[in-house]
């Protein structure tokens, strides 16, 4: 139940990767959340997709990417000066 800041984003991000399901925060009731977590459960799905984007991320050096892509915006700003 993605409620407020950056839950919404990271939320709609991951369904549309297909690893999740959300319930809206009005229906957030114990009935409609126990359908959801059989559905996750039931479909192996959710699952595969999650284990494949680990492997992805896994992979990825994120410390180095992360700081490439800051370094590449600070030499861009610097020739804009």
């Amino acid at each position: 139940m993605p409620y407020s800041h950056d839950q919404p984003d990271n939320a709609a991000r991951a369904k549309r990767l297909g690893t999740l399901l959300t319930i809206h925060r009005d229906r957030y009731a114990a009935a409609p959340v126990a359908k959801v977590l059989q559905k996750l459960l039931v479909n192996s799905s959710y699952a595969a997709k999650a284990e494949a984007i680990g492997r992805i991320i896994q992979a990825e050096n994120g410390v180095t990417a992360a700081c490439d892509a800051i370094e590449a915006q600070l030499q861009t700003a610097s020739v804009s000066l």
